[in-house]
């Protein structure tokens, strides 16, 4: 459509959520009053550059776009649509401020978006069609399922291999690095090159190998190797600070329990060569929930590792 004279074509900046590290998305719209035409319909793309764990800045990631929200205009009103950009489900939390608009859903809305799919997920439409309007947008997103419903039955192998034995640096709660999203994550110091378990089966939704960057120091906050997969429950296992390369599985790929799937390594932030291994699901688009597992050890099941103590795994 049209804008009112003296006004913006549109205001639009990118808010990326980084575990917990929020950063903009705006954009704003604003509507006049008159025909549409079929054969060129309006669409305004919202695109989040969001990774977990970006590439270096000076490099392109390989998936820069999680998710995007188009707002396309369809007979006089507007359809607003998400979609996933990735294997991974996407939770999204989408804010907007309106002017001589109504929403068909209220406002915030929070969704989930099944990896690789696209839905409408509301209507906008004018109060009053006598005169113009507008809106103001910002959405977040993490990675994770909205619904998902930890199986807490589920007794996880330590993220190595059978017979080895790494010692907690970190634990639940560590004060060091761990934050409200990360409760439940648990560091295994490694040196580099160690091989990399699933604890559980699942199957590849995200990752990145190509940072040969880390060290304690928050320039490389964006900057850790990773792996993500998604559990049969809808939870997501996180692998972190993997080697440079070393990521030995795809997306889409199916991985069991006890499969090699990387090497460790000492990219990110970290104060020493390690793996940092959580349970996640998202709470909101915002906030992400880390969850409490419990794993299989030579000397029983364990539900949460203590720092300063060596497991063997089994």
């Amino acid at each position: 459509p049209g804008m009112q004279r003296g006004r913006p074509r549109r205001r639009c900046q990118i808010l990326q959520v980084l575990w917990g590290r929020a950063v903009n998305v705006a954009l704003r719209q604003d509507i006049r009053r008159r025909p549409f035409s079929k054969r060129s319909p309006s669409t305004l793309f919202i695109l989040a550059s969001l990774l977990i764990v970006p590439k270096p800045a000076d490099s392109q990631p390989l998936s820069s776009e999680f998710m995007k929200v188009e707002v396309v205009e369809a007979g006089g009103v507007y359809d607003v649509f998400a979609a996933s950009l990735v294997h991974s489900d996407v939770t999204f939390t989408l804010e907007m401020e309106l002017t001589n608009l109504k929403a068909s859903k209220s406002l915030p809305f929070i969704g989930t978006i099944r990896g690789k799919q696209r839905e409408k997920i509301l209507q906008l439409e004018l109060v009053n069609k006598k005169k113009g309007g507008g809106y103001e947008c910002m959405y977040f997103y993490r990675i994770g399922n909205l619904n998902a419903e930890h199986d807490t039955t589920n007794i996880y192998q330590l993220p190595y291999e059978i017979g080895a034995s790494h010692l907690v640096t970190q634990s639940y709660f560590g004060k060091l690095s761990h934050d409200e999203n990360s409760h439940y994550a648990v560091d295994f110091a490694m040196s580099v090159g160690t091989k990399v378990c699933a604890a559980r089966e699942g199957i590849v939704v995200g990752f990145y190998e190509n940072s040969d960057q880390g060290g304690p120091n928050d320039k490389y906050l964006k900057l850790s190797n990773y792996i993500l997969i998604r559990h049969s429950d809808l939870t997501i296992g996180a692998y972190y600070h993997l080697k440079n390369k070393g990521v030995l599985v795809r997306i889409g790929e199916k991985v069991a329990r006890g499969q090699v799937i990387a090497y460790s390594g000492n990219t990110g932030f970290s104060f020493a060569p390690h793996l940092h291994f959580e349970v996640l699901k998202a709470k909101t688009g915002k906030e992400s929930q880390s969850l409490p597992i419990k794993f299989k050890t030579r000397r029983g099941i364990i539900s949460e590792p203590l720092q300063g103590k060596s497991y063997i795994a089994k």
